[in-house]
């Protein structure tokens, strides 16, 4: 089991380079969304030569319209110059530009919510994606019945961040800004939140240049169910909208859990789900792994869902 790390930023990265994470993603501007660590390309060599034993993977995972296609092939082309050691994406011209262009990056496919089968990895691998992200929504038994089939492909899931819900290219928030409130405040790259009238859980809804971007106002953490998946290849850790101090430490506590994977005793889990609730006031979920309604979503800060 490998630990992949989205730093909170530049100096981040080097700190998780240092403390011996497996891998990282960074990304560039233009190039990623939902990503706190956007770098220049010349920040982006300087992490390259300062990986040691860490896989430095680029996040190249916008959506792009036929006027971008240009100006992404030149990226790609750039970076695959670079000794990284993966690509991230979501949109499968990028998959298509490194076939037509013969670049040889390992491609990661990261789609946030649709891979939810392993009878979509014959796919993946006749076309040089070795590695998949699975969706949010899928419970262990599900985890692990991909995990058996998962042949030669590689799998990822989630393990500590707010969990993604949703994306549109639409600027809601500055949308709203100008025909509802007439306001001057500028909404965009703001952490808010936002929630239904018929619902009293609110989730986070945060826009940048890529659009609006939904979270759950939870942070998803299975530091207590690692146990139960050995068979999963990397584990993340997703920073986004945290801080370097919250994304260092729970590093720390992960790589502490993956060291003690096979004497996963209640003792040590009780220790390490205490120094995860030290970080943040945040309530700690464990999302659909269990598929139990408690465990879902917390509306206040309680230990039980009613």
């Amino acid at each position: 089991m490998e630990l992949l790390v989205n730093p909170a930023n530049y100096s981040n990265a080097i700190d998780l380079i240092d403390l011996g994470v497996n891998s990282i993603y960074v990304g560039l501007k233009e190039f990623s969304t939902r990503n706190n660590c956007v770098v220049s390309f010349e920040e982006l060599k300087e992490i390259v030569k300062s990986k040691k034993d860490t896989k430095i993977l680029v996040l190249v995972n916008r959506f792009f319209f036929e006027p971008e296609i240009e100006a992404l092939t030149t990226h790609l082309k750039e970076i695959c110059r670079l000794p990284i050691d993966g690509i991230v994406f979501n949109d499968y011209a990028v998959q298509q530009i490194m076939f037509e262009h013969n670049l040889h990056k390992p491609l990661i496919y990261n789609s946030e919510t649709l891979v939810t089968n392993y009878e979509q990895f014959d796919f993946y691998l006749e076309n040089n994606i070795n590695e998949v992200s699975l969706a949010r929504e899928l419970n262990v038994r599900e985890i692990n019945e991909i995990a058996n089939k998962k042949n030669k492909m590689r799998i990822e899931i989630q393990v500590a961040g707010y969990a993604f819900v949703m994306h549109s290219r639409w600027k809601l928030l500055t949308n709203f800004k100008n025909t509802q409130i007439n306001s001057q405040v500028d909404l965009s790259k703001r952490k808010l939140l936002i929630r239904e009238q018929t619902r009293k859980e609110p989730l986070i809804i945060y826009e940048d240049d890529s659009g609006t971007n939904i979270f759950t106002a939870y942070n998803l953490c299975l530091i207590d169910k690692l146990s139960e998946l050995k068979q999963v290849d990397v584990i993340r850790i997703d920073s986004f909208l945290h801080d370097a101090n919250w994304t260092i430490n729970m590093a720390k506590i992960f790589m502490k859990a993956i060291k003690n994977i096979d004497n996963y005793s209640a003792s040590m889990i009780e220790q390490l789900q205490n120094e995860v609730k030290t970080l943040s006031n945040d309530i700690n979920s464990r999302g659909f792994f269990l598929m139990d309604k408690k465990d879902l979503i917390y509306l206040l800060k309680e230990d039980v869902y009613e």
